[in-house]
């Protein structure tokens, strides 16, 4: 097999079972027999090993052990360190540690070992797992299942990682950055919360329970003035308060407004022009029908609808393309057809990044168009500067919607993270 990327490492005999548990300490020995135990019907491994060495000081009082000052002092009794499954079955491994007394203070301690944290009877290989696990759209019950511990101790080893993810460093901030909002659990403080990550890497930086201008200045006080200073770009949907929060709290900063949020608003508001068909209702023809199955036609980006293939439509009772339906709806009315032209030609601006005719777009007359649209492109001409800097700037929120979404599906599937948010940053 032609792989360079494949290592092999041959283990020894006596190596095996440590190999197999994945117990990298040298200091602890397994026997080569381990026993097999039928429990509430479940069959269980249980290994038995020793740890033990020589310290090279006192734990309790820091002397040094120079001509026997620590010595061994028998063992402590057993303690059952839960493990990884093997092949589906629990593993446990009886452990005797070695206790040491120490001469000059005159005082026990018990050996330590990196395979488990001190007076923890779960090995760091299972946290490991568990953390892993965290990462997937599972339910605590299902990682806890999985890993052979208890629920409670899922939510510790999520706790636990929040000091991996809590911000230390408020001296630096990335120089594009995305700010978005989402809908926190039942024990959040406020309805909705704020979430920002870096623009380039797409890496959560932090949430903030609550997105009104108040908190986020008194959050964003926290960082530096140089670390705020030195953003360059931020983008956001159409939210005033954090437009304000930009100006007051990162005045080198430009407002790019996402594209996302620029189509779905125009979209929304043509999409209501849709409501045209309900002038044809109970009316004699087949205006009201081909409005009512056609709509997504309408929203569809209008270089995706071509005359190449045909299908028989019972309407017209005849073969006939994508683009001559469009065209016969967009005959029906004038108005509704400059709104469809005008949405279309401000999706088209945006897409190729066309700056000129974006800037027309907005500043040309609504006159003759929908209600709705009309609305659209007013809200687009009282942020223009931010709108043309959506098409100036690569940056968009587009990522933040993806982990906004994966955020959705964890609270539907996973039931219980309610408690445990404040480690968001690191599930993702």
């Amino acid at each position: 097999m032609n792989n360079f990327n494949t290592k092999s490492k041959e283990i020894k005999e006596g190596e095996f079972i440590k190999n197999l548990l994945q117990i990298k300490d040298k200091n602890i020995t397994i026997e080569k027999t381990h026993n097999e135990i039928i429990k509430n019907n479940q069959k269980l491994f249980v290994f038995k090993g020793t740890l033990s060495y020589t310290p090279n000081k006192c734990e309790c009082c820091g002397c040094l052990n120079k001509g026997y000052t620590v010595v061994k002092n028998g063992f402590n009794e057993l303690t059952r360190i839960n493990l990884l499954k093997i092949s589906g079955i629990p593993a446990y491994l009886e452990l005797k540690k070695q206790r040491f007394k120490c001469k000059s203070c005159n005082k026990k301690f018990v050996a330590t070992t990196s395979f488990v944290d001190k007076y923890c009877s779960i090995s760091k290989n299972v946290k490991f797992s568990i953390m892993s696990d965290l990462a997937d759209t599972l339910s605590f019950k299902q990682i806890a299942k999985m890993n052979n511990v208890s629920i409670n101790t899922v939510i510790r080893t999520l706790y636990d990682c929040k000091s991996h993810v809590d911000i230390t460093n408020y001296s630096f901030l990335p120089e594009y950055l995305c700010f978005d909002e989402l809908k926190f659990t039942k024990d959040s403080k406020n309805g909705m919360s704020f979430i920002f990550s870096n623009a380039l890497t797409r890496e959560i930086i932090d949430t903030v329970d609550g997105r009104t201008e108040y908190i986020l200045n008194n959050y964003f006080s926290r960082f530096s003035k140089e670390a705020r200073y030195n953003v360059k770009a931020i983008c956001i949907d159409i939210y005033t308060p954090y437009m304000k929060l930009i100006k007051s709290k990162f005045p080198n900063a430009e407002i790019v407004i996402d594209r996302l949020h620029i189509i779905q608003n125009i979209n929304r508001e043509l999409n209501k022009t849709v409501k045209l068909m309900n002038c044809f209702k109970g009316q004699k023809g087949i205006n009201y029908t081909l409005l009512k199955n056609n709509w997504k036609l309408i929203l569809e980006d209008e270089s995706n609808v071509t005359h190449g293939k045909f299908f028989f439509n019972r309407s017209f009772r005849s073969l006939v393309t994508s683009r001559d339906i469009l065209d016969y709806l967009l005959g029906l009315d004038c108005i509704f057809k400059a709104s469809y032209e005008r949405v279309q030609d401000i999706r088209y601006a945006i897409k190729y990044r066309n700056n000129t005719l974006l800037s027309y777009l907005i500043d040309e007359s609504t006159s003759g168009l929908s209600i709705g649209v009309c609305k659209a492109v007013n809200t687009m001409r009282k942020y223009k500067e931010y709108m043309l800097n959506s098409v100036r700037h690569s940056i968009s929120n587009g990522s933040l919607e993806g982990i906004n979404n994966k955020i959705k599906v964890l609270k539907r599937v996973s039931y219980g993270y309610k408690i445990a948010f404040i480690t968001l940053d690191y599930v993702f």
